[in-house]
C-alpha cells in the first residue's frame, strides 16, 4: 500500500513527496504527464498519470492508498476559478469514494471557511467542503499566507528591476502569518503517516509559521541580505492588474486575487476561534526562505 500526493510536481506536493520519503514509505505521485515520470520512477516513486477532473483516472492512482493528499492546483487562466475547482473536488471525491480511502489529507488556506469574500481562496472552501465526508479520516491543513509569494518582488529587487519591493498587501507595518511549503509538506507527510489510532474522524489545523511578518519585515530582510536600504511600498490596484494582466490572467481571475489580498488586509481572511481547530507552527523562517532567492548567483 501506497501514500499517494496529487499534484506532486507543484510546490507543496513536491514538499509531501520529499518528507513521505524520508520516512522511508512507499510513495505514488499522480501527475498529469508521462513527460515528468522519469524525475519520480528515478528515485523509486511510483508514477499514476491522472488529470485531476478525471475521477476514472484518479480511482486507479487511488486504489491500494493507505492514504492521500489531496489539494486543487490553482487554475489562474480561466475566468471562473469557482467552477474549475468544483470539478476538481468532485472528481477527487468520486475517486475517494470508489477507491475507499482511508484518510484523506487536505490542502486548505485560512479563510477558507467562508463562502464569500475571500477571492481565489473560496476554492478550498468549495474543495473542503466537496470532500468532507469521503473518507473515514478527513485531515484539513489551512495555511497561512506562502513565504513563497514574495519571490516575485524579491528576485524585482535583487535583479535591478525595481528599486522598492512592491507589496500586494497594503499596510506595510501590519504582522500577518505566513508559512513556508516545505513546512506544509513536512506537516501533511506527518498527519499521512499517522497511526490511525492518533488520528480523529475529522481534523482541521491551522499552519503558520514561526512568528508572523510584515512587508516592511520583508523588505528589512532584503535590506540586510543585499547590504542597502530597500524600503517596501504597496502596489496599486492598477499595478497590480497591468502586473498580472502581463501574463495573461482574466479580468475575473485578477478582480478574485484583489478580493483575496483585501481580505488579508481588512481582517476577513484571519484565523477562526473555533475551539475545535489545532494551531501548529512551522520551523522555517521568512529569513530562511528568502535565503533561496537573496543566494541565487
Amino acid at each position: 500500500m501506497s501514500y499517494v500526493v496529487t499534484a506532486a510536481t507543484g510546490q507543496v506536493g513536491s514538499a509531501v513527496v520529499n518528507y513521505l520519503l524520508s520516512q522511508s514509505v512507499s510513495v505514488r505521485a499522480v501527475i498529469r504527464s508521462e513527460s515528468r515520470s522519469e524525475y519520480f520512477t528515478s528515485r523509486n516513486i511510483e508514477v499514476a498519470i491522472a488529470d485531476l477532473t478525471n475521477a476514472d483516472a484518479l480511482t486507479k492512482a487511488f486504489q491500494g492508498a493507505k492514504a492521500v493528499f489531496a489539494m486543487n492546483p490553482p487554475v489562474y487562466e480561466t475566468s471562473d476559478m469557482n467552477t474549475a475547482a468544483m470539478k476538481v473536488s468532485n472528481a477527487l471525491a468520486a475517486a475517494i469514494q470508489a477507491a475507499q480511502v482511508p484518510r484523506v489529507v487536505i490542502l486548505s488556506s485560512v479563510g477558507a471557511e467562508k463562502s464569500s469574500g475571500t477571492g481565489n481562496i473560496l476554492t478550498t472552501h468549495i474543495l473542503e467542503e466537496t470532500l468532507k465526508g469521503t473518507a473515514p479520516q478527513i485531515v484539513i491543513i489551512r495555511c497561512a499566507w506562502f513565504m513563497e509569494n514574495w519571490f516575485k518582488s524579491v528576485s524585482a529587487v535583487k535583479l535591478g528591476q525595481s528599486p522598492v519591493l512592491g507589496s500586494m498587501l497594503q499596510k506595510l507595518e501590519r504582522k500577518i502569518p505566513q508559512v513556508a511549503t516545505d513546512d506544509i509538506g513536512r506537516v501533511a507527510a506527518e498527519y499521512m503517516t499517522k497511526p490511525a489510532q492518533a488520528v480523529d474522524r475529522m481534523i482541521i489545523v491551522e499552519l503558520e509559521g514561526p512568528e508572523p511578518y510584515s512587508p516592511n519585515d520583508v523588505a528589512q530582510i532584503v535590506s540586510k541580505a543585499l547590504g542597502k536600504n530597500i524600503h517596501a511600498a504597496a502596489m496599486t490596484e492598477e499595478m497590480i492588474r497591468g502586473l498580472f494582466g502581463k501574463v495573461g490572467w482574466p479580468k475575473e481571475t485578477v478582480d478574485n486575487w484583489i478580493e483575496m489580498v483585501q481580505g488579508f488586509d481588512n481582517d476577513t481572511i484571519c484565523w477562526t476561534t473555533n475551539g475545535n481547530v489545532t494551531r501548529e507552527k512551522g520551523t522555517r523562517t521568512l529569513d530562511e526562505v528568502l535565503g533561496k532567492v537573496l543566494s541565487e548567483k
